[in-house]
């Protein structure tokens, strides 16, 4: 069942179709091996869903993934290798589900005393893959821009805000992980905006950026945006709100710009009838919830932004709303990623996902008494707000009032020359 070459573009289209194909049903399903063998292909399932974030159904492909498990091991046991045509196309396509699959197999071939090649591996993650895609997490309806990060969540909701805030009528997808966009028809899509480094899929151009983007990443976007077709440069600078601030603010001073962004996003929504930007809450009620006085303060002396990291998350560890492999998988994932949680401007929004060791929805405040660099010297972090995720929806407000309190351009300023928790402490409330 082994001996085919797929092409690169339907390989994983092809494999949804072969395993639910009749020959699956004419296996003797009472063999001892087989009854030995399923176990592990429900083990490798449950444990590519924890690593992962996905939801693969057990039932949906443990028989055919047990039927594989069972050619697998004979090739094993007999020495007869096997060389899978496109294996450096599956590396670097689905290099998440790759990665993945190799640490889900460690089990069988524990049980099999044999290390499967990488061409084993590529066809056991052809089969997530598969799963994934028939699961159609994310299916394009229309022409559309997709946004990444590495859990999707945090960072990639804080952009997504600012996106549909900036770029009216164009349509942005729901954040999605890595694994997700690795394993996603992306027949409809036009860009991909990412908080991470992606690899090209069907060539459709990405465009990565900081979760909180500078002056010239919104003109690289702008420029994206214009050269994949989804709008012109003269509907972006007529709609966009932040160019009339630009604009007004070069002829008048502008005492209060949160106020004057809100009063011309509620004339435009009622000339178009589509909203530009939400319009904040009264209140930091988030904030004051998610930020209890143990959860602000300053971090001195801090020798790395690791160890920063671990101190800034460490109120999370005392009261048990997250684990320690929680604050682990953070630093990992920006060992791996690069330093896309600091968002711009000295910020690090350090989470993971719920997955990863959450057990209460939680955030914590940090100032460093001086900037740190975190991987390059190019991105210096001088603020780090941890973030522990229930779920993918129940942090938002305090996204939101995040962006709200960060889109003010004296805010950080004033923060950064506290001194003293007592005044951090009010400085995050005063508008309470």
């Amino acid at each position: 069942m082994n001996d085919y070459h797929i092409d690169n573009s339907n390989e994983v289209d092809y494999l949804v179709k072969l395993i639910n194909s009749s020959q699956f049903a004419h296996v003797n399903w009472n063999d001892d091996l087989i009854q030995k063998l399923k176990p592990f292909s429900v083990r490798m399932i449950s444990s590519f869903n924890h690593l992962s974030g996905a939801h693969v159904s057990i039932k949906s492909i443990s028989d055919s993934l047990t039927v594989h498990l069972l050619s697998t091991y004979y090739r094993a046991q007999y020495n007869m290798p096997f060389e899978y045509p496109d294996l450096k196309s599956i590396q670097q396509h689905y290099h998440h589900t790759f990665e993945i699959t190799r640490k889900v197999v460690v089990p069988f071939e524990q049980y099999i005393h044999h290390t499967l090649s990488d061409d084993e591996i590529a066809l056991i993650a052809i089969y997530f893959g598969g799963a994934i895609r028939e699961q159609k997490t994310s299916t394009p309806t229309q022409n559309e821009v997709l946004v990444v990060c590495s859990s999707g969540i945090g960072t990639s909701r804080l952009l997504l805000q600012q996106l549909e805030s900036r770029y009216r009528g164009i349509h942005f997808s729901s954040p999605m992980n890595v694994l997700q966009y690795e394993n996603s028809d992306l027949s409809n899509v036009q860009l991909v905006i990412s908080t991470i480094k992606l690899n090209t899929q069907r060539n459709i151009p990405i465009t990565t950026v900081s979760a909180f983007p500078s002056e010239l990443e919104w003109k690289i976007i702008d420029n994206a945006i214009i050269k994949a077709g989804l709008a012109t440069s003269d509907t972006l600078k007529l709609f966009n709100v932040d160019t009339l601030l630009d604009i007004v603010g070069n002829y008048a001073m502008i005492r209060n710009p949160m106020g004057l962004k809100l009063a011309l996003n509620d004339y435009l929504t009622q000339l178009t009838q589509e909203p530009l930007l939400a319009a904040p809450q009264e209140n930091l009620s988030e904030l004051i919830k998610l930020l209890p006085p143990e959860h602000v303060g300053f971090l001195n002396h801090q020798k790395s932004w690791k160890q920063a990291v671990r101190t800034a998350l460490s109120p999370l560890l005392e009261d048990y709303s997250v684990e320690k492999n929680y604050i682990d998988q953070i630093i990992h994932l920006t060992e791996s990623n690069g330093p896309y949680m600091v968002i711009g401007s000295g910020v690090m929004l350090a989470h993971a996902a719920p997955r990863d060791g959450v057990n209460n929805l939680g955030a914590t405040f940090f100032l460093l008494d001086k900037p740190l660099p975190v991987m390059t010297n190019q991105k210096m972090v001088h603020v780090i707000i941890g973030l522990a995720p229930i779920d993918y929806e129940k942090h938002l407000s305090f996204i939101s009032d995040l962006m709200t309190q960060l889109q003010q351009k004296d805010w950080l300023t004033n923060l950064y020359h506290l001194n003293n928790k007592r005044d951090l402490f009010r400085y995050l409330y005063k508008d309470n």
